[in-house]
């Protein structure tokens, strides 16, 4: 109902959403965070007439490819999925406030995919847990960039190509499978649109965030040429920089962001 917003029966699509565990208080809880309005939204159907159908769709994606996944500990050893959940939230938050301040994208949509844009992630944490905690050893001891240790032990294949591939085998819209596979290299074919550069951005000053967590010396550095292309001051960029942890922490004490 949701991928065909003019064809469906309002009420009957919300009754169906009922249906799903917890995705009333995911979607009043997400919008409450993020909406600047004198308002809370209490109900599923006042938060659904208000976002309409399509941003709707988008947080009810993220909401049900939590439900596609296994427990939130993975099988791995060594690697902290506490500490990159927080780079997630991190990316959402920074692409939100990227997106609110130069108007390019939907601020709603591209938070969303922020939670879910590095699912490539996931994937090896359930199926390949050796290679990941390979992965994130040689971040922790030889200070190696993740895209770097991820082409090593992966013969030349990084997270975000496999987040891509799943994206595609679950029928996901073709806009979150671009923002996943190309999140980390936004000039590959040449035709990426303002949302994978911005997810590109937020995901770098995200990255540092996360690296201080890890308590690694790598800073990732960002192409200036996005910065650009997209408009976006340096100041932002600092300012965003410097206020993550903070919004990080504030973010994680909603319910449905934690981990």
């Amino acid at each position: 109902m949701l991928m065909k917003p003019y064809e469906f029966n309002m009420d009957e699509c919300i009754e169906r959403m009922y249906n799903l565990p917890r995705l009333e208080s995911a979607i009043t809880e997400v919008l409450n965070y993020n909406t600047k309005l004198k308002r809370r939204f209490l109900t599923l159907k006042d938060a659904v007439l208000y976002l309409g159908a399509i941003n709707t769709r988008m947080i009810a994606i993220a909401y049900i490819i939590r439900f596609l996944l296994p427990n939130s500990s993975g099988r791995t050893q060594i690697f902290d999925n506490k500490k990159f959940w927080k780079h997630c939230i991190g990316t959402s938050i920074a692409s939100y406030m990227i997106a609110d301040a130069i108007g390019l994208c939907d601020k709603e949509r591209i938070f969303t995919y922020g939670l879910i844009h590095d699912i490539g992630i996931t994937v090896l944490d359930i199926c390949l847990p050796d290679y990941l905690d390979n992965i994130y050893i040689m971040q922790l001891q030889k200070g190696m960039h993740q895209i770097a240790a991820e082409k090593i032990v992966l013969g030349g294949i990084t997270h975000s190509e496999i987040g891509m591939w799943i994206c595609r085998e679950w029928g996901l819209p073709e806009e979150i499978a671009e923002i996943v596979g190309y999140h980390h290299s936004p000039f590959i074919d040449g035709k990426t649109g303002n949302m994978v550069k911005i997810m590109y951005l937020a995901d770098s000053i995200s990255t540092n965030y996360y690296e201080s967590l890890l308590g690694t010396d790598t800073t990732f550095l960002y192409t200036d040429k996005i910065q650009e292309e997209l408009n976006v001051p340096k100041e932002l960029i600092k300012y965003i920089a410097e206020n993550l942890s903070q919004e990080v922490d504030k973010a994680s004490r909603i319910r449905i962001f934690e981990f």
